[in-house]
């Protein structure tokens, strides 16, 4: 179902040559929207990755509109010292 006024975007989490499909994606208005999304689960997946005292999360957070073409992307990083 296609929402009037909104564009269906998916965030694809990728580390290295393995990538995880976002199958369901999120509809918002605008790019600006989906990267402000985007930012929140860079630093949600940053904490995550912090409090499961995992050493470290290096990838990217590729987020693709509704015909699955690349929009942008956003590092993901984070290491413990």
């Amino acid at each position: 179902m296609e929402r009037v006024g909104l564009n269906r975007y998916f965030f694809n989490f990728r580390s290295g040559s393995e990538i995880a499909h976002d199958s369901i994606g999120m509809y918002l208005p605008d790019v600006e929207t989906a990267r402000a999304a985007a930012l929140d689960t860079c630093r949600d997946l940053a904490m995550i990755a912090m409090l499961n005292d995992e050493s470290e999360l290096d990838g990217e957070l590729e987020v693709a509109d509704a015909s699955g073409e690349p929009v942008f992307t956003i590092p993901v990083l984070c290491t413990k010292h």
